[in-house]
């Protein structure tokens, strides 16, 4: 019953739904659809690109699991794609003129310094995603915040009931990703 649970808590915190959800919500609530529409094309092509990418790096071996977890596997099959894709997402936002650019490179920015830590402990990038995106939902919706801040730590329990992380690394994640999140508040907000 328990890992049943925590697999299901898991997928519904896994951050190749959490981001382009949270991301909709906030794109479309600061913008009319229409114009939130390319930013939205520009997420979810980006979403597709790395799931057929490990798809394909599955298929071949290349990773253990879906969820990548395996450390050693993390910076090329999930760090360094997902750098790349920010930075050509955020040049085709700024050559096209859309909005979130500097968004856009923030989250660069954390897979970055996520990316780094990695090299060191395998960090938590389910717990990393929930804080931060609870965070950047907090002022656009406080309730539909307060409600992703609270479900976050049972996201981070997830992972260690399911054995994908220990308690540091979970731990790690929710520093980490308050930090991004109580920052981009300041700095963006």
């Amino acid at each position: 019953m328990t890992k049943s649970i925590a697999t299901l808590l898991s997928a519904v915190g896994h951050p190749f739904l959490l981001l382009p959800v949270v991301f909709s919500l906030l794109s479309i609530r600061q913008l009319d659809f229409e114009k939130a529409l390319p930013a939205l094309i520009a997420v979810l092509a980006s979403l597709v690109i790395m799931l057929i990418f490990l798809f394909f790096r599955k298929k071949k071996g290349k990773i253990s699991n879906w969820d990548v977890s395996t450390q050693k596997e993390r910076s090329r099959n999930i760090y360094m794609p997902i750098l790349t894709l920010v930075l050509v997402v955020t040049a085709v936002m700024y050559v096209l003129h859309l909005p979130f650019v500097i968004d856009t490179l923030y989250f660069g920015l954390l897979m970055a310094v996520c990316y780094a830590i990695n090299t060191r402990l395998k960090i938590s990038q389910h717990t990393v995603v929930a804080f931060y995106l609870s965070l950047l939902v907090l002022p656009a919706n406080t309730w539909l915040g307060i409600a992703l801040l609270l479900f976050s730590p049972f996201i981070a329990w997830s992972r260690v009931v399911l054995g994908r992380h220990q308690r540091n690394e979970v731990l790690a994640g929710a520093v980490v990703g308050v930090l991004f999140g109580g920052l981009h508040f300041v700095f963006f907000g």
